[in-house]
């Protein structure tokens, strides 16, 4: 089991109905792509200052599974249409 964790923070002026956006993509893209084992987001809940804006915790069969998810177009496409245009930063780690 792989499990492929990404951090983001959203660029300043970020609205609410494009993070909305995003994660209904993300529901979404569960039901297209076979790859996904299982996926948690959500957004932080502020107990902290400095924490990143939101979270994305997926899960993959073995690294093939998450290789072919990276490679996929519904998840190319997400991260054109969704992605790129709200995020200032991320970070990610597999394990």
């Amino acid at each position: 089991m792989v499990t492929h964790i990404v951090l983001f923070s959203w660029k300043a002026g970020v609205t609410d109905e494009q993070i909305e956006a995003f994660g209904r993509e993300l529901e979404l893209m569960t039901t297209k792509v076979s790859f996904i084992a299982s996926l948690q987001h959500g957004r932080d809940l502020r107990f902290r200052e400095g924490n990143a804006d939101y979270v994305l915790i997926g899960t993959f069969n073995d690294q093939t599974a998450w290789a072919d998810y990276q490679a996929d177009p519904v998840h190319k496409a997400f991260l054109r249409d969704y992605v790129a245009p709200i995020m200032a930063s991320r970070s990610t780690i597999q394990f």
